[in-house]
């Protein structure tokens, strides 16, 4: 594990010190776990982005519109 330093605004510092507290945990832990549900969401962005890819060499009919791209990203 590599210890890293952040710097937060004051109101999210303590607002996430009071959560670690809530929920027994440690401000680390909390960060932690943000970090990798980044990290994971960032992975299925990059799925999706492959299997639409794919699927528009397959048949490039299924291009959809950028706005109707973006309307569907955000469901």
């Amino acid at each position: 594990m590599k210890k890293t330093m952040i710097y937060l605004p004051d109101d999210l510092h303590k607002n996430l010190k009071r959560l670690a507290v809530e929920r027994d945990t440690s401000m680390a832990e909390l960060m932690r776990d943000a970090a990798l549900a980044v990290v994971e969401e960032g992975r299925e962005d990059l799925e999706d982005a492959r299997k639409a890819l794919q699927e528009f060499r397959r048949d490039p009919s299924s291009a959809v519109p950028l706005a109707e791209y973006h309307r569907r990203r955000k469901r």
